[in-house]
């Protein structure tokens, strides 16, 4: 079909429906308090049910009883809240966000929250809601659960600048704004395509019939897992049945057109997915966005990830078009449409700070879609290439409509076709970044060394931003327990030195392993760095698997492990351990600016003596006023990370590979932990808080972020930047790695432009390196979007593990991208 990239038209219903989308975010997203009310009161009228039984059954009643809408113009049906495009609150998780909201005078409430195009509309009656949860769940989120079990220690963290945890106030619990669950996950979706849910309610009464009045030994958990299950199995049904319903009624009702043909289609389609499994390729992309919304609607879990969507359904696209009962624009235009329906899931998840990118609309509360992402390409469990039309149809809606969300991963290995190079480049160049590209000649040995068998390691997908792991058979929580997911490096090098203290908060909880001026040698300093290291990680560590027990214990996820291989076989929840794998990821930022003040310690302070320590440590106290000339010779003249240089290189390896090893030999309640690099946009925040660096940075200005180099000093070219973030140790990094580069349009232009980014891109991964996300937009261009953002509404840069319109992020936000180096050739 796609022989070489072309851009195909888009068709004029896409366009509508696309139209619609832009014109509903320029008013108000509704903040819906339906499943806030239909939860509460299902907990305060179950009170004595175990946890799984609990969620099991709010969910089923959600799916009961929420309000259920069809579209005009639609081609999929399936909504998260009472409003076609509303976002949901999750009042179980934490009530400070939602207090703060309330506790706001009429005024400004009015002015904030039900202002059109302001963040969101909370109606009258909503904020009636959520004025009532708030008073039944203040002691039981999960947020005051996890606060109550934490160890006093703890809180002399606060204030450290290393780790996330330590912020939350423990004065005022009720005060505080929640971390999000673990989440980042890909569960079982080929599971619900290829045998249905009639399937799996069948399984679970398999279960529960073998141990009807033989009940033994620990038998009892299983037994009232199964149920929980086969609960949310009913739960599917009965909503994809009502949704079948409606739009039965609207075919009904709807004058004979090519509309009523299309809707009596849906209404049959919806009939049969309610308990069996997919025939067609409209069944599978239906059933994928019901079981969707329902994972959404369970918990607030950030990366909800689709997988391999692909590999799931490519084979309907193929024998359909072959069949001659489904034509590649009918194809194409149903691709196009089930990927802008994901965009309108959305979740209320966390405050966004004056630094904070959101990853789907502009509010104050930061609305995300979820982390929604998707792998194409690749290869099959069996090694083979993996390349079908459905993969190429994915790539086109990317590089046609100018989309944020959901993210979308490609596969690359050794002997991936160039048409899928082509294919991926182009829409990337063309998307702001979508799609990423993964090296697969990396990661799945990575994967197998984790544990996994040779077929799953091949079958892996991308979660949330850049995180590898298993396609329906992980809980990987490579989020860590989600907003407290990031180490400072940066932060652990001022603490080490300052003899493990914090000057800007005062905090001491490091080791008291000396100044920087009392260290006689380099290495002995480094081997500070190394114990402060370890100790901070090592809280993070403890902190988190506190926090997952607890959630284990109150907040069982059921929706995902109805469908998770391992869990039904195990009867166990994914957070018992019931997924065939298991494992926790955790991320670092600021490697760039770690690298670059080793060697300015080194060089300056040790080799050449140029400066005593004293005299840097004065320097770093007093940011750098009245030691200019000391900071001027550090950026202009010692090696920074990014260059091809290996003194400074190998720094940056060390110090990685130091937080890797740490993090790969500890273990949680599921199994092991492992190390990772990615940042959304903590580098910024991270960096508001942190001291100035003997990089030559000064205090409170961003980080370098992931495994990039420090902004703008990458000076000697794509080449010699590759080269550089090719000598970190990848293998090492488990929970993935995420590289940027930007590129002036004129360098990457055209074919040419095209085959000289695969060569590029292809000898970093030919050399070892994981992932590679860029942008094409010029320094020129950005200034021009800052001046004048109506001329470049539709401009997409890729930021982190999300992509965003770059008129619509925090002006902290564009001026940190700006900086970053604009590759000319």
């Amino acid at each position: 079909m796609f022989n070489m990239f072309s851009k195909v038209p888009v068709s004029p219903r896409i366009e509508r429906i696309k139209e619609r989308r832009r014109e509903h975010d320029n008013g108000n997203v509704i903040l819906c308090g339906e499943r806030t009310r239909i939860y509460t009161r299902y907990y305060k009228t179950h009170e004595a049910e175990v946890p799984l039984l609990k969620r099991s059954g709010a969910l089923y009643e959600w799916c009961a009883k929420k309000v259920i809408r069809l579209e005009e113009d639609e081609m999929f049906i399936g909504n998260l809240g009472t409003d076609w495009r509303s976002a949901h609150a999750y009042v179980e998780w934490a009530l400070g966000w939602m207090r703060q909201m309330l506790e706001l005078p009429e005024e400004d409430f009015v002015r904030e929250w039900q202002t059109p195009g302001v963040f969101a509309y909370v109606s009258p009656e909503d904020r009636e809601v959520f004025e009532e949860a708030i008073e039944y769940w203040k002691d039981r989120t999960i947020q005051a659960r996890v606060q109550a079990a934490l160890p006093e220690e703890l809180w002399d963290l606060t204030g450290d600048g290393c780790t996330s945890f330590g912020t939350r106030q423990k004065a005022n619990p009720e005060k505080s704004f929640a971390n999000m669950p673990a989440g980042h996950f890909c569960t079982n979706y080929k599971k619900v395509i290829d045998k249905g849910w009639g399937f799996i309610l069948d399984e679970c009464d398999e279960h529960i019939n073998a141990l009807q009045g033989k009940v033994f030994g620990d038998d009892a958990g299983r037994f009232t897992f199964w149920r929980a299950i086969r609960k949310v199995a009913q739960g599917a049904i009965l909503l994809t049945e009502r949704y079948a319903a409606l739009v039965a009624e609207a075919a009904e009702n709807e004058p004979e057109s090519a509309r009523k043909e299309e809707l009596k289609m849906m209404a049959a389609g919806l009939a049969n997915i309610a308990r069996k499994p997919a025939s067609t390729y409209w069944e599978g992309l239906q059933q994928i966005l019901i079981y969707q919304i329902m994972l959404h609607a369970d918990g607030l879990s950030h990366g909800v990830t689709l997988g391999r969507l692909d590999q799931y359904l490519g084979h309907f696209v193929e024998a359909e078009l072959a069949a001659g009962t489904l034509t590649a624009e009918r194809a194409q235009e149903l691709t196009d449409a089930f990927i802008l329906k994901l965009g309108d899931n959305f979740s209320l998840m966390w405050v966004a700070t004056q630094s904070s990118a959101t990853l789907a609309t502009k509010t104050k509360y930061g609305y995300v879609c979820g982390g929604q992402h998707f792998t194409v390409a690749g290869l099959t469990p069996e090694g083979k290439d993996a390349t079908n039309e459905l993969t190429f149809m994915f790539l086109q809606t990317y590089a046609r409509l100018h989309l944020t969300v959901p993210s979308i991963s490609c596969r690359i290995h050794k002997d991936t076709p160039y048409d899928i190079w082509e294919h991926a480049l182009e829409s990337s160049k063309i998307a702001g970044g979508m799609p990423t590209l993964e090296n697969d000649d990396i990661i799945i040995p990575i994967l197998v060394e984790r544990g996994m068998t040779q077929e799953d390691a091949n079958d892996y997908c991308i979660i949330g931003c850049v995180e590898p792991a298993g396609t329906g058979n992980e809980w990987p929580a490579s989020g860590s327990s989600g907003a407290d997911s990031f180490c400072n490096l940066a932060g652990i090098l001022n603490m080490t030195i300052h003899n493990g203290t914090n000057p800007a908060t005062g905090c001491t909880a490091g080791l008291k392993t000396g100044y920087l001026y009392d260290h006689a040698t380099f290495e002995e300093f480094q081997e500070a760095f190394l114990a402060q290291l370890k100790h901070f990680l090592d809280w993070h560590i403890s902190y988190v698997n506190i926090y997952e027990f607890v959630y284990s214990e109150y907040f069982p996820n059921v929706s995902v492990s109805a469908t998770m291989e391992g869990c039904m076989d195990k009867g166990l929840d994914v957070l018992r351990g019931g997924a065939k794998y298991n494992s926790t990821g955790f991320t670092t930022l600021g490697i760039g600016n770690v690298a670059d003040s080793l060697i300015a310690i080194k060089k300056l302070v040790f080799d050449v003596k140029y400066c005593t320590a004293r005299e840097m440590y004065d320097a770093l106290c007093n940011n750098w006023k009245g030691y200019e000339q000391l900071q001027s010779k550090i950026i202009n003249e010692v090696p920074h990370y990014g260059n091809a240089i290996d003194e400074v290189d190998d720094l940056a390896a060390w110090a990685l590979g130091a937080f890797a090893d740490h993090m790969n030999n500890a273990r949680g309640p599921r199994g092991k932990w492992r190390g990772g690099t990615f940042t959304m946009t903590t580098h910024l925040e991270y960096g508001a808080s942190t001291l100035a660096t003997p990089d030559g940075r000064e205090n409170f200005s961003p980080l370098a972020e992931a495994i990039s180099s420090r902004q703008g000093f990458d000076r000697n070219g794509p080449t010699a930047y590759l080269a550089s973030a090719a000598k970190l140790p990848h293998f090492k990094l488990g929970n993935g790695d995420q590289l940027n580069i930007r590129f002036s349009p004129t360098a990457v232009r055209g074919e040419m432009g095209t085959k000289k980014l695969s060569d590029l891109i292809g000898t970093y991964f030919d050399e070892g390196g994981m992932q590679v996300q860029f942008n094409v937009v010029s320094t020129e261009m950005l200034y021009d979007a800052q001046m004048h953002p109506e001329k470049h509404e539709n401009m997409i840069v890729r930021i982190a593990g999300f992509s965003a319109f770059f008129v619509e992020m925090p002006k902290p936000l564009q001026d940190d991208f700006i900086t970053r180096t604009e590759h000319m050739a």
